[in-house]
């Protein structure tokens, strides 16, 4: 499980256990609305874990996307520093400038 999806996990099972409601650790301002179609036995299984935690299936479907965003935004930044660094390193290679004014 990815890093941000781990910890909300985590922090809905602590809510949990201290017999808490999730509703605090669920209600985060959103930076956009969107709306994903899901298919009845992913709905089946959010019930079921909304549930568990005491909240609202469309507040934890929410957080879960939001959780994934952030993982997701993680990987990119990740992916842009390797591809930056790559192409630092074909800028400042000389054989590249080379082969290149030779074509």
């Amino acid at each position: 499980m990815a890093k941000a999806l781990d910890e909300l996990v985590t922090r809905l099972e602590h809510c949990r256990e201290q017999g808490r409601c999730a509703k605090a650790v669920l209600d985060v301002v959103a930076a956009r609305d969107l709306s994903v179609p899901i298919d009845h036995e992913t709905c089946g299984e959010l019930r079921a874990l909304a549930q568990v935690f005491s909240c609202e299936p469309a507040e934890l479907a929410s957080a879960i996307l939001r959780a994934a965003c952030i993982d997701l935004q993680e990987h990119l930044d990740d992916d842009l520093d390797r591809l930056a660094a790559a192409a630092e390193q074909l800028v400042n290679d000389p054989c590249v400038g080379i082969a290149s004014e030779e074509l």
